[in-house]
């Protein structure tokens, strides 16, 4: 999976408005209530025409908030290349989704196998980390949610946690989304998660689409 950036927006966001950040994959937030889902259903079409490029992602809710199945079938529907999952846990999770992938695509007419999976690790998916290892052919990245002092300890042993275990598994990993607005800082993070061994980076505003970019292509 050769991905540098990672844009996530919200699914009432203009497609054309995020085509021109010039991000590599287009993420459509589905973690919000469902009724926000009616943005990504009622702006189908312009979804729909992300996939063939494999540009098209999906974030989803986590297992515990009980709305993953259903937003595993809006992301079939509109042939994403692939789906984030939010607050993953462990790898037991990871098979669970590959199983509803698996049943969703056979129900929206794609060949089963189609859709790679990022998982994004929680506070235990990072103490569990281990267990993504090889825990389905469909794992094509491993990120971490974020949510720390990007200076703090816990960040530093979080990114390092991720870093290794994915280049352990053989597949990407994914730097987190950045909580600082400052270009220079978010530069200088970049940079570090590059050189930790990530290959990308989710974030949520275009400014640092192009930042990403530069950087990881290095």
């Amino acid at each position: 999976m050769k991905i540098r950036s990672w844009l996530v927006v919200d699914p009432s966001v203009g497609a054309a408005t995020v085509r021109s950040a010039g991000a590599d994959a287009i993420v459509v937030d589905l973690t919000g209530p469902p009724e926000s889902w009616n943005a990504a259903t009622s702006s189908g079409r312009q979804w729909a025409d992300l996939a063939p490029a494999g540009q098209l992602a999906f974030l989803l809710p986590a297992f515990s908030s009980g709305r993953t199945e259903a937003a595993v079938a809006l992301a079939s529907q509109y042939g994403a290349a692939s789906v984030i999952l939010s607050g993953a846990r462990s790898g037991a999770e990871v098979q669970r989704l590959d199983v509803a992938l698996r049943v969703a695509e056979i129900r929206a007419g794609l060949a089963p196998g189609k859709t790679q999976i990022v998982a994004l690790a929680d506070a235990a998916g990072i103490l569990t980390a281990s267990s993504f290892g090889r825990c389905s052919r469909r794992l094509a990245a491993l990120g971490w949610e974020g949510g720390y002092d990007s200076s703090s300890d816990t960040a530093r042993l979080a990114a390092a946690t991720i870093a290794l275990t994915a280049a352990a598994a053989g597949i990407t990993a994914v730097d987190a989304v950045s909580p600082t607005v400052d270009a220079a800082a978010f530069l200088s993070e970049c940079e570090r998660a590059r050189a930790n061994g990530f290959s990308g980076k989710l974030c949520r505003s275009l400014d640092q689409v192009a930042i990403i970019n530069r950087i990881f292509s290095v």
